[in-house]
């Protein structure tokens, strides 16, 4: 078999329900890490290669001009051509189409998140969100797309539907 790398890079978001106001009240109601990290490295032991970076950690619609050119500059300078960004749902359609015209024509970057927490939720879409956006890298040419909900959007081409709890 073989093995791809992948570069993910944080943003914050529900996916892993990151709230310093209810860090600790999470812990003791679900007793688990709820990180990206730990989903990957002791819950789903993945058949790819993954580094992950953090740019931000924070609800999409507090993100910043200076967050998302961090970003951008985290990507150019990734040694990878596929970027995995997970990010908020209330601006991920902003982000992307922030990083559309500042990325390398080889770097395939797709951005995925989750309207219900990775982990402590048996009704999650975090987890096939993810796993659906890690799957599309090798059908997909270079360039940005939002990967939500088993659906592969261009920037122009996708809205969130906040009563149906989905990207269309």
């Amino acid at each position: 078999m073989t093995k791809f790398q992948v570069h993910i890079i944080k943003m914050g978001g529900t996916i892993e329900f990151f709230d310093p106001s209810y860090d600790e009240l999470i812990k003791k109601l679900i007793g688990i890490d709820t990180s990206l990290e730990n989903y990957f490295n002791r819950i789903l032991k993945p058949h790819f290669e993954y580094d992950i970076d953090t740019v931000a950690q924070k609800d999409s619609r507090e993100l910043t001009k200076g967050d998302r050119e961090r970003l951008v500059d985290l990507i150019g300078k990734s040694e990878e051509d596929d970027i995995l960004i997970t990010h908020g749902t209330f601006t991920m359609v902003e982000t992307a189409k922030y990083i559309e015209d500042k990325i390398s024509d080889s770097k395939k970057v797709i951005l995925t998140g989750s309207m219900i927490p990775l982990t402590g939720f048996s009704t999650s879409d975090a987890g096939f969100n993810l796993g659906f956006a890690i799957g599309t890298f090798p059908l997909l040419k270079p360039g940005v797309y939002i990967c939500m909900n088993g659906g592969v959007f261009t920037s122009d081409d996708v809205q969130k539907n906040p009563q149906l709890f989905r990207f269309e």
